[in-house]
């Protein structure tokens, strides 16, 4: 029986393979993210205000959740929030929380470039690089996404010079006993696991990753997870894809420094965040 089901499993992947090569091939995965909010294992602590704690809280809790589209074809992808969805972030407080990174995300296999949007501060920016190759750890476990069969693959984000000076800064601030709106745990390598199927072998994936031998159809960085409820593959409208064109062009580092700058310069003399709320 073991036998059987490998041969009726090899020659699934076997025309998969074949009908993506013989034609145009496209398809749209939707992906419902969950982003983890534990209370005492956040970085939010009371800013001694109650009002303002339980907005931020509420504000929190509303962009926990969302709805991502993956639209890709052999070599592009295209990732997006569902914009079909109710406004997230936004409340009768007149505060606004944006998760950093959420814009849409361009990835072109076959020229091997990336077109990333983001924003400071409504300035709208387009973060252009090579292709990020991921160092792939492809692993033997295997479980069932829906009705695709998919196996585990890990990677490892190393902490960087720069998160490791902004918690010694932040070390700093706390030895002299300066206030902080947020909490910062000591950064950590961050583990990254994906699922994968070869029954869709195209290298695409949810947010920023990609490059494994099939559709990641889960991931997890330890923070958010991504996980595929639906998958549609050559629908009778085609999918079309757009590389976003409208912001300032920077590299990733250089957007990193920009983003950097605008907000120290909302800080205080003890380093800490200003935040303005108005009422009505």
């Amino acid at each position: 029986m073991k036998n059987l089901f490998k041969l009726i499993y090899l020659t699934v992947i076997f025309i998969n393979v074949n009908l993506i090569t013989a034609q145009d091939f496209n398809g749209v995965a939707v992906y419902q993210s969950k982003i983890k909010l534990e209370e005492n294992d956040g970085e939010f602590k009371s800013s001694g205000n109650a009002e303002f704690d339980k907005v931020f809280q509420d504000e929190l809790k509303k962009i926990s959740q969302k709805t991502y589209s993956l639209s890709f074809n052999k070599f592009e992808s295209v990732f997006e929030e569902d914009k079909k969805l109710e406004p997230i972030g936004k409340s009768d407080s007149g505060m606004t929380i944006s998760i950093s990174g959420n814009g849409k995300k361009y990835m072109n296999r076959k020229v091997k470039k990336q077109i990333f949007e983001g924003e400071i501060f409504d300035k709208e920016y387009l973060i252009t690089d090579e292709l990020k190759n991921w160092d792939w750890e492809l692993k033997g476990e295997t479980k069932k996404i829906g009705e695709y069969f998919c196996y585990k693959a890990m990677t490892i984000i190393k902490v960087s010079n720069a998160q490791k000076k902004e918690y010694k800064d932040y070390l700093k601030n706390k030895l002299k006993q300066r206030t902080n709106l947020f909490e910062m745990n000591e950064p950590k390598d961050q583990i990254i696991t994906a699922w994968y199927t070869l029954e869709i072998p195209v290298n695409h994936g949810p947010y920023k990753y990609s490059g494994l031998p099939g559709l990641i159809l889960e991931l997890n960085d330890g923070e958010v997870i991504f996980l595929c409820n639906k998958v549609v593959l050559n629908s009778e409208d085609k999918v079309k894809i757009k590389a976003p064109t409208k912001g300032k062009v920077l590299t990733q580092k250089e957007f990193d420094i920009e983003e950097k700058m605008k907000m120290d310069s909302m800080k205080d003399k003890d380093g800490n965040i200003i935040f303005r709320t108005f009422t009505n």
